[in-house]
């Protein structure tokens, strides 16, 4: 979000001071940053899936009803640093002026 007004100074110059506010509310922003593979997931069968798999040998597992049982956040970079990582900013801003002539 930029907020900026410019001001006229002489006819030839104007200032325009702004202010750019990022992250504003303070909230992680994952978007769709989700595991792509289905190799990565819990599942029965990489052929055929047709159940998350709750445990890690599979003897119990719960069946696929949704596509939004296989949303699994990667994090921000992924699974680079561990799953789940997420890197980014918190709130900032940043305040400047613009001279023109």
């Amino acid at each position: 979000m930029r907020v900026s007004r410019p001001f006229t100074i002489h006819e030839r110059w104007n200032v325009m001071p702004f202010v750019e506010f990022f992250n504003l509310f303070n909230r992680s922003n994952p978007g769709a940053n989700y595991v792509t593979n289905l190799a990565a997931l819990p599942v029965n069968s990489l052929t055929n899936a047709t159940a998350i798999c709750l445990n890690a040998s599979c003897s119990q597992s719960q069946a696929i009803a949704s596509l939004n049982q296989l949303r699994v956040p990667a994090g921000a970079l992924g699974d680079f640093f561990g799953p789940g990582t997420t890197v980014g900013l918190g709130f900032a801003a940043q305040l400047g002026i613009r001279v023109h002539f």
